[in-house]
């Protein structure tokens, strides 16, 4: 199932990517939470920067509710501070289900 995150760029012109932190819910989400990079994704019609997190590596495995928050990082390597409004209780569910089991054909 896609997630699309969209958000408005930083206006910073040294900006070179942005990390997601998460937490499962009921976790707080901060710098020490594990965390994916989100790379510089590339903007849409309305000049968002726009991702579908099915396919950042690392993210794959992810199945519940988390608390998500996106930084900024510049050229330095310094962070912004954590975006978290309107990430708070995302429902991720990347995981395929188990298959069937048992099956049998029978000619009759």
């Amino acid at each position: 199932m896609p997630a699309i995150l969209r958000f408005n760029p930083s206006g910073s012109p040294d900006v070179v990517s942005y990390t997601l932190f998460y937490a499962q819910v009921p976790g707080a989400v901060t710098f020490n939470s594990p965390f994916v990079d989100l790379g510089n994704p590339p903007l849409n019609a309305n000049d968002q920067c726009e991702i579908d997190l099915s396919g950042v590596a690392g993210m794959s495995t992810m199945d519940g509710v988390y608390n998500l928050g996106l930084v900024a990082v510049d050229d330095a390597g310094n962070l912004s501070s954590m975006l978290t409004e309107g990430l708070a209780g995302v429902a991720l569910d990347f995981v395929a289900p188990d298959p069937p089991t048992n099956a049998s054909v029978s000619s009759s």
